[in-house]
């Protein structure tokens, strides 16, 4: 429901950078919520009481002002809404004179609050899809609930086959996702959500990979120029809608692992991370207690052990890329092979030592 007090207060803010004469708004019973001058604010006026019940607008000549409570010389008129009366303005001045201005201050009224009512239905809507989406993720509700209040909210669950998630770095307001719904070229129909305090997530209808590949790139860059932070985006397989809540869980492993890649995952693309993240929280971190522990509190050691195991090229190459000398990098590789009981020449405790530091990466 709008309050008019609020937009009242805009309104007259408004009118006064495009006319002069003074301006106040009323309730539907004649007292003054808005003005410019506080002196008039909670006082009756009477004339505009009277427009109120008559739904016209009266011209409040001076002689006026000596019968009628609480006026000034001017014009009141209703502020009607999809036919009803909602409310007075009034244009303080001499009526002949600022007659040319009524019809300009009842159209900008009228335009005010018909924009916040629209706005205010818009985002219910958008309000009530998140709810829509957190009970058809995090809830049991059955079928028939859940495809009744598709019906209602005009959704239809044919067509949406599966879920990305976009990690941001601010909390995102419901006019934001008016705007993000504005501006993205995936499908007319796709579903933006917030998502905790600094995610998304979409529901996504049938389209191609390639087709949602680009349009999540365009998102993306849209989202990068508004918020000046890039964003991570993963997306789940392809599901029906009601398996759509394995599509989510995937997308949220696909984001973790586009936070560390910086680029776009597809759940479907994931090899050994699909792996990694399939490991219970204990057996990682006894994997990790039993192969590198003795190293993470080396921060030289950890660093160029990871630029060696990551870094193509000769001892120098990688030494150069450390700003170290050849014979430092030896001695520190040598060093790591005592303190972790492996040979880094052994292809067995490379892989050991490449799955540690994917573990790590996870964390």
């Amino acid at each position: 429901m709008y309050d008019l007090q609020v937009l009242g207060k805009q309104i007259v803010i408004e009118l006064a950078s495009l006319i002069e004469q003074s301006v106040i708004v009323t309730d539907k019973n004649g007292i003054v919520i808005a003005s410019k001058d506080p002196s008039r604010l909670n006082s009756y006026h009477e004339g505009a009481f009277i427009s109120m019940e008559n739904r016209k607008e009266i011209h409040i000549t001076k002689e006026m002002c000596d019968e009628l409570q609480g006026v000034r010389p001017g014009i009141v008129l209703p502020i009607v809404i999809s036919d009803k009366a909602i409310g007075v303005i009034g244009i303080t001045g001499k009526p002949l004179e600022i007659e040319k201005y009524a019809k300009l201050v009842s159209k900008v009224s009228e335009l005010f609050v018909t924009e916040f009512i629209m706005r205010e239905q818009r985002e219910r809507v958008i309000r009530e899809i998140e709810l829509f989406v957190f009970d058809l993720f995090m809830t049991e509700a059955s079928i028939d609930s859940i495809e009744k209040r598709a019906t209602l909210l005009d959704i239809d669950t044919s067509i949406y086959t599966r879920v990305a998630v976009i990690q941001s770095f601010k909390q995102f307001e419901i006019t934001d996702i008016e705007n993000l719904l504005h501006i993205q070229t995936i499908h007319p129909n796709l579903k933006i959500v917030r998502w905790g305090m600094e995610k998304l997530v979409l529901l996504i209808p049938n389209i191609s990979k390639e087709q949602l590949q680009i349009g999540l790139e365009s998102l993306s860059s849209k989202i990068l120029k508004i918020t000046k932070q890039k964003v991570n985006i993963g997306v789940g397989e392809i599901k029906s809608f009601y398996q759509l809540p394995e599509s989510l869980s995937q997308a949220e492993m696909a984001v973790d692992v586009s936070a560390r890649k910086g680029n776009i995952i597809f759940e479907e693309d994931l090899k050994l991370e699909l792996l990694y993240h399939s490991i219970p929280k204990e057996i990682r971190e006894e994997f990790l207690r039993r192969t590198i522990a003795p190293l993470l509190a080396e921060e030289e050691l950890m660093h160029s052990l990871e630029v060696w195991l990551h870094k193509k090229g000769a001892l120098q190459e990688i030494a150069e890329e450390l700003h170290i000398h050849k014979n430092t990098l030896k001695y520190r590789l040598n060093k790591i092979e005592m303190m972790l009981g492996i040979d880094l020449n052994n292809k067995n405790d490379l892989t050991m030592m490449y799955t540690a530091f994917s573990i790590l990466a996870k964390k």
